[in-house]
């Protein structure tokens, strides 16, 4: 009887194909978690770095460069004050220099400044404040010399006329009268040059001539025939009060150029201090640039490391994965050549089965989700356009609306009015009634002027606080200050308590309207600064009224 082979034993046992591919991936997964929390590591490092460099160093970087931007502003408009000849010019480079102030100190508390910069900032406002006094006493002291100037005139136009009425009948009357109008007209000439004396020493020279003159004037007066002189005595005492007189022309105009010395001299100083502190926000800018360097150079540094980490894990990780690969090709050509002995083994067909493809539901779940973005940063806009208190448009899209409505090519050939609102007495509204009857006020006001302006080429907005503003495209000025009535008594109808106000029981408002007309180039600032003007001239006429920007500057004219 024959028996069996024996099989022959191996020294050790082979690894089954399964326990293979559990070991692979097991390894893939420790490398996968290895690599993964190195590179979380690296990437919190970049984290921290970035949120520095955005939260901390490039907003320091940027406050302190608009620091620098805002003090030359400051240098203008400072510039505009001392060189303002009149109250209204001092008044609206005050509120300009005032402006510029409050930027550079809201610049200056979003960076963190030592209290060297806080100190400077502070001693410009004062000198600010200095120089202001300096430029009024300039003002009042030029004023009095426009009327010493106009006395001066009439002066001259007396003592014309007293010597065409009075002219003598001898020939040594004649003669006495001509040299006395001679030395008269000498004089009038000395006095006619002392406003246009811009030294103090030529004005002393002046003076000086001027006290002879008069001796002359007084010689000649004494030297006259008794009937000539009780005629130009009068005129003699006259001039020398008005030139040398405590307050004459002569002592007006040594204080004018006193005042403009120490005006200047104050310019010169604040300017120095605008440039040092513009200096400081230099400086500060540059010592945070370079941090950001080191900070970007630290930042490559690591980036570079971890990108060649991340390069050896996927070299490591790719050859784990061809591993696999090759088993899973082994094993699937195993199981091919054991398909077709099946397959030799039976008559039966071996059926496929195929899987569903669902690349198509994912296109389809992009579009939804790209549709679902768009939906999302159009609330957005709106939202971001939208005052969340009135429901109407908010400052942004006030600006942004009128930025389009000064560039654009079409809207110059139109008029294009502004219209400033701003509640009466809303503060002690608000210390009467509380905060939230002062929200619903705004909000019953916001909807009047909605009603009121209803258009679709109009657009009225929350200014700030209790201002409102509207844009009146194609309205003259005419035509705005009708809209004006009708927003003054849509606000009567809305019959709204206010028992603290000054000028009524009701909520009143006072309105400032400016108006572009067609063809003229125009820009934001200066649209607005004439509807602020006129508001300003609203309220300071007793508020609860309206006023037009070209009816101030009739007044001014006429």
């Amino acid at each position: 009887m024959n028996k069996p082979p024996l099989i022959k034993k191996t020294g050790y046992k082979q690894l089954s194909l399964i326990r293979k591919l559990a070991i692979l991936l097991l390894m893939v997964i420790v490398l996968f978690i290895g690599v993964g929390t190195l590179l979380q590591t690296r990437l919190e490092q970049t984290q921290s770095i970035l949120n520095d460099l955005t939260l901390s160093t490039i907003p320091a970087m940027t406050n302190a460069n608009q620091s620098a931007i805002k003090s030359s502003e400051l240098l203008s408009a400072l510039e505009l004050l001392t060189s303002s000849n009149t109250p209204v010019e001092r008044r609206i480079a005050e509120l300009e220099v005032n402006k510029k102030l409050n930027e550079i100190q809201q610049q200056a508390n979003k960076v963190s400044y030592r209290q060297n910069e806080f100190r400077l900032l502070k001693t410009i406002q004062e000198e600010m404040n200095n120089l202001n006094l300096l430029i009024d006493t300039k003002l009042d002291i030029a004023d009095q010399i426009t009327k010493k100037q106009k006395a001066l005139s009439e002066l001259k136009y007396k003592a014309d006329r007293a010597y065409k009425e009075n002219t003598g009948q001898t020939s040594l009357e004649k003669m006495q009268e001509a040299k006395w109008k001679i030395a008269f007209l000498e004089l009038m000439t000395l006095a006619y040059r002392i406003e246009d004396t811009i030294r103090l020493n030529e004005l002393r020279e002046i003076k000086h001539t001027i006290e002879l003159q008069l001796k002359n004037l007084e010689s000649i007066a004494e030297e006259t025939l008794p009937v000539l002189k009780t005629q130009v005595s009068p005129l003699n005492t006259a001039i020398d009060d008005l030139l040398m007189g405590d307050l004459g022309l002569l002592d007006s105009q040594e204080n004018y150029l006193k005042i403009i010395g120490r005006t200047r001299g104050r310019e010169h100083f604040i300017r120095n201090l605008i440039s040092d502190y513009s200096n400081l926000a230099n400086q500060f800018s540059l010592n945070k640039n370079t941090d950001l360097k080191d900070k970007i150079l630290t930042l490559s540094n690591g980036m570079y490391t971890q990108e060649a980490w991340f390069i050896s894990g996927f070299i490591l990780l790719a050859a784990m994965i061809c591993v696999i690969l090759a088993l899973y090709t082994h094993a699937i050509r195993r199981l091919r050549t054991l398909t077709r002995k099946i397959h030799n083994m039976t008559t039966e067909p071996i059926l496929s089965h195929s899987s569903k493809d669902e690349i198509d539901e994912l296109f389809h779940a992009f579009d939804q989700f790209s549709d679902t973005i768009n939906t999302q940063n159009q609330r957005l806009e709106t939202l971001s356009l939208t005052d969340s208190l009135t429901n109407i448009a908010n400052r942004r899209a006030f600006d942004r609306r009128l930025f389009y409505e000064l560039s654009n090519d079409r809207t110059l050939q139109i008029d294009l009015s502004v219209v400033l609102i701003d509640v009466d007495f809303f503060k002690q509204y608000n210390d009467t009634y509380g905060h939230v009857s002062g929200d619903e006020a705004l909000q019953k006001i916001a909807m009047m002027l909605s009603h009121t302006i209803q258009n679709s080429t109009n657009l009225i907005a929350r200014y700030g606080g209790e201002e409102f503003v509207a844009i009146l495209p194609n309205k003259t000025a005419k035509e705005s200050n009708l809209v004006a009535q009708n927003i003054m008594q849509a606000i009567r109808l809305a019959n709204i308590k206010h028992r603290m106000s000054e000028i009524s029981d009701r909520i009143t408002i006072s309105i400032g309207i400016a108006t572009r007309t067609k063809g003229e180039a125009s820009d934001i600032d200066t649209l607005m600064k004439k509807a602020d003007m006129a508001l300003y001239y609203s309220k300071n006429q007793g508020r609860n009224q309206s006023t037009n920007i070209d009816d101030i500057e009739e007044m001014k004219d006429n």
